[in-house]
């Protein structure tokens, strides 16, 4: 499992009114929660957190939160939580982070949480024209934090049109649980739709041998009808 290190402040304020000064000055409002312990109100700063979302915070990523009263605080004074990223709340028309929430774990105690899927040799496949339909892009998981895979990565190099992977078909570590259903596609290869004009062609041409079938087969009751060969 991957390990990030991000650092907060921790925050008295709290309300809509608090939050919208705290984006303003740069900051992301957050909190850590965990069982067993009451929530921390904590804010981070929005381009240190941006770039380490670029790199990726998902299930499989563990973190190392350094929290402190302010940025100019001592060691002494610094508070470290091992966390999971939760859930990353963005603004819907500008795209940038509001709010975070991590939760705060303990390295010997199993969790549940998702790891990206990732496939990999798309570009060794058989040229034979198929599709690759991606599926599944996380798996639920449940193991202890340093079991957790960073992702799954899925070989497709060798699939043909037809082939299919499914969750039960991963070779994954015994130790790591998986709670997605076994009988789920991840990735499939499909043929691909023919465009609407040659795929209007083949349904004519297909009514074409239909009545051609008809007219054979209503030749042939009359040539029934009417005594059929003659024998000598």
């Amino acid at each position: 499992m991957r390990q990030v290190t991000i650092k907060g402040e921790f925050r008295r304020q709290t309300g809509k009114g608090a939050a919208r000064r705290m984006r303003a000055e740069g900051r992301v409002p957050a909190v850590v929660y965990g069982r067993g312990e009451e929530t921390t109100i904590i804010s981070l700063d929005e381009r240190e957190f941006g770039k380490a979302m670029q790199i990726g915070l998902g299930g499989g990523t563990l973190i190392k939160l350094i929290l402190a009263k302010d940025s100019d605080a001592n060691d002494q004074d610094r508070v470290e939580k091992t966390a999971i990223v939760k859930e990353v709340q963005s603004d819907i028309v500008r795209g940038n982070v509001i709010h975070v929430d991590f939760q705060a774990i303990s390295l010997d105690e199993a969790i549940t949480t998702k790891v990206p899927v990732v496939l990999l040799g798309e570009d060794g496949r058989p040229s034979d024209g198929g599709i690759i339909q991606h599926m599944i892009w996380e798996l639920e998981v449940h193991a202890l934090p340093m079991d957790i895979p960073e992702r799954v990565e899925v070989d497709v190099a060798q699939m043909e049109i037809g082939d299919s992977i499914k969750v039960g078909d991963l070779d994954l570590p015994e130790d790591v649980q998986v709670n997605t259903a076994e009988e789920e596609v991840i990735v499939l290869i499909t043929v691909p739709e023919l465009p609407e004009e040659e795929e209007e062609e083949v349904e004519g041409a297909v009514e074409d041998i239909e009545l051609v079938s008809e007219d054979a087969e209503e030749v042939a009751e009359d040539h029934v009808d009417a005594g059929g060969h003659e024998t000598k």
